[in-house]
């Protein structure tokens, strides 16, 4: 975790190539809340990988790693967002029972956005969230 005065910027290991490439902080702590970035599904490779659910999963996983960083859960997510491409309906067809092992109830406010594309090649789910911080 690298400081500033109002800001407490998380760039988990492994995330510091992205961050610089595209510019921008993997999570960022102010105040008692943390915002995420929108994370991709991608393995370790490198490689976003062509089924939705398993990207859901590895997005999941990313936002975790973040949050990590501040010392916070899942489970401490306030607002999820999640961006789908190929509409809705057709996603969530994937998406939503993956969400459930993830998410249970109680459950976090949650927005989703159909969009035409995203960020990474093949990329079907981009996640974002904003967290209560625990420090």
């Amino acid at each position: 975790m690298t400081d500033s005065t109002d800001f407490k910027y998380l760039i988990p290991e492994g995330t510091e190539d992205v961050s610089e490439t595209y510019g921008l902080a993997p999570g960022l702590c102010t105040g008692d809340l943390i915002f995420v970035s929108g994370q991709l599904g991608i393995d370790e490779t490198g490689t976003i990988p062509s089924d939705g659910a398993q990207q859901a999963e590895l997005a999941i996983l990313a936002v975790e790693r973040v949050l990590a960083e501040a010392g916070a859960t899942l489970r401490d997510i306030v607002q999820l967002q999640t961006f789908h491409k190929g509409g809705m309906a057709a996603t969530n067809e994937w998406f939503l029972p993956v969400k459930s092992r993830f998410f249970p109830a109680p459950y976090p406010t949650w927005t989703g956005f159909g969009v035409a594309d995203l960020g990474g090649e093949g990329a079907l789910i981009e996640i974002g969230a904003i967290a209560r911080s625990r420090s």
